[in-house]
């Protein structure tokens, strides 16, 4: 397994391109589709792109890379809103017009990937981790030493706490790849991310 890890954009997105056994994921990608293609090996199969939330700085070269590999696209539909071309965008949204599959929660084989989605809403309505092996995708929900806005559509703080509470009891050697940022691991979170460190059980 290899995983690349590649911050473009003005937000420093981190897209990234999960290789396993001459399969490919990619998760988030933000920007410049052929930049991105030009990371999968000739003899490689791209199975799918996976997205954590809808908010365009995650989004924004999925229309090139479906075009270019033909796979298909996946996200949770809480955040299906964001990336519909027959509404009106909103802040942080831009339309995607490859056709959207339903991410749900619970254990899933994508292509030759087989996967855990945790719903994990805060940030945004549909956010989602993604887990593979011991590595979690975590979108803009968790980050090395902070967590995602709660302050944009969709977003909510009440929902934020019951996120980070579930994600808290995930095992502490789960290695988290977030949308921006370095990777970190739970237990690493629990001592250091503010946010975790002084999330009380019964709060909420």
């Amino acid at each position: 397994m290899k995983i690349e890890t590649l911050p473009i954009g003005l937000y420093q997105e981190n897209s990234y391109i999960l290789h396993d056994n001459g399969h490919v994921l990619f998760i988030d990608p933000g920007r410049f589709g052929k930049e991105l293609a030009a990371h999968v090996g000739e003899n490689e199969t791209v199975d799918a792109i996976l997205l954590t939330h809808g908010h365009e700085d995650h989004t924004g070269a999925v229309d090139d890379l479906a075009e270019i590999f033909h796979c298909p696209v996946y996200m949770h539909y809480g955040d299906l809103d964001m990336v519909d071309p027959k509404l009106p965008p909103t802040s942080f949204s831009s339309p995607v017009y490859t056709p959207v599959q339903e991410l749900k929660e619970g254990k899933t084989t994508i292509g030759t990937f087989p996967l855990e989605i945790l719903h994990t809403p805060g940030h945004s309505r549909g956010s989602v981790c993604i887990l593979y092996r011991n590595r979690l995708f975590s979108g803009d929900t968790l980050f090395a030493g902070s967590i995602g806005r709660t302050d944009l559509e969709g977003g909510n703080d009440l929902e934020m706490v019951q996120t980070l509470k579930r994600l808290k009891e995930l095992p502490n050697d789960l290695w988290i790849y977030p949308g921006h940022g370095d990777a970190s691991t739970i237990g690493q979170e629990k001592q250091t991310n503010p946010y975790l460190c002084y999330l009380r059980a019964d709060l909420y």
